[in-house]
């Protein structure tokens, strides 16, 4: 990594981790504490669980997070593609019924035209 990127030192688990990347520090430290929380929360329920079980454990959770995210995210994306399918549609009526309705006028106004 180039000398730009932020460093910052985390604690996890009680354990000091020194973490650099381009993100923001504050957003380091966060992802940081989720990790910590979570080891924390998951050692509460059992407290018997050496440091590699509960780090796995913590990876098990967190990919789970994540790939209900990714679910979501993808639902959400269907569900885009299909509003804006509709919107496309309902252009192509409007755009229709607004020929519709100048054509409409316009043989209104001939027809007032006409001298009987």
């Amino acid at each position: 990594m180039e000398e730009n990127a932020n460093l910052v030192e985390v604690m996890i688990n009680g354990k000091p981790y020194k973490m650099k990347s381009y993100n923001e520090i504050e957003y380091m430290k966060e992802i940081a504490l989720t990790v910590d929380r979570m080891m924390a929360d998951i050692r509460k329920k059992n407290n018997k669980l050496n440091r590699e079980d509960l780090a796995v454990l913590t990876a098990l959770n967190l990919a789970d997070r994540l790939m209900k995210k990714e679910d979501e995210a993808k639902e959400l994306g269907d569900a885009l593609s299909k509003l804006q399918s509709e919107n496309q549609g309902l252009k192509r009526n409007i755009e229709e019924l607004t020929k519709e309705l100048n054509d409409f006028i316009t043989a209104f106004d001939r027809t007032r035209n006409l001298k009987l």
